[in-house]
């Protein structure tokens, strides 16, 4: 063989090692994707503890005038709660909702003897705090919205009264020790409505 005919098988053969290596490499290649890292959601945070609720069993009757209400008339009510129920120190002063206007009370119930807007203070003398609830029904069958606060914030409750509406309250305990179940101004034992009365201070 020439050393020209050489010289092409050579160059030829190399043309084919590189082809054959470039084709090894296409087949064979891969792409590695990077890894992503994903960060979970986090978790939803606890809901709050639900209000007590206060479901009117029946709205109170309708009436054209005051003296169609029965009770007591009076000017300023206490609403008291004892936290312990029978079992407690009885004080009743434990979540205190006091408001002054034209009311009258039979036993625990309280309606308005006219249109009016009253604004109740509130206090708590425990060593358990307590989230109350104040809802006022209409004869019509109405009922405001309820209004929701903790005993010992010092709050200040407006309240729109119309001809006979009745006044509804409840009080829940939620830290302290105290008994968790929701209670009511109906309760004897665990509510006193009082004429005049409102229990900010000791026994």
């Amino acid at each position: 063989m020439s050393p020209l005919a050489a010289r092409s098988l050579i160059a030829l053969a190399s043309v084919a090692a590189i082809g054959g290596c470039t084709a090894r490499f296409v087949a064979t290649g891969r792409v590695r994707a990077t890894p992503v890292a994903v960060t979970p959601a986090p978790a939803p945070a606890p809901a709050p503890a639900p209000p007590p609720i206060v479901v009117p069993t029946q709205p109170p009757p309708i009436v054209t005038d005051a003296t169609q209400i029965p009770g007591t008339p009076v000017v300023r009510v206490g609403i008291n709660f004892e936290d312990q129920g029978a079992g407690g120190d009885a004080d009743y002063n434990d979540a205190v909702m006091c408001f002054a206007g034209n009311f009258k009370v039979d036993g625990s119930t309280v309606i308005s003897t006219q249109t009016q807007d009253v604004v109740a203070t509130t206090s708590s003398i425990s060593d358990c705090h307590h989230q109350v609830q104040v809802q006022i029904v209409h004869p019509d069958g109405r009922a405001s919205s309820p209004i929701v606060f903790r005993s010992d914030a010092g709050a200040q409750v407006p309240m729109r009264f119309e001809l006979g509406s009745r006044l509804e309250v409840s009080m829940q305990s939620i830290t302290g020790g105290c008994n968790p179940v929701g209670r009511t101004m109906h309760e004897p034992d665990w509510a006193r409505v009082q004429l005049d009365r409102c229990n900010t201070t000791g026994r």
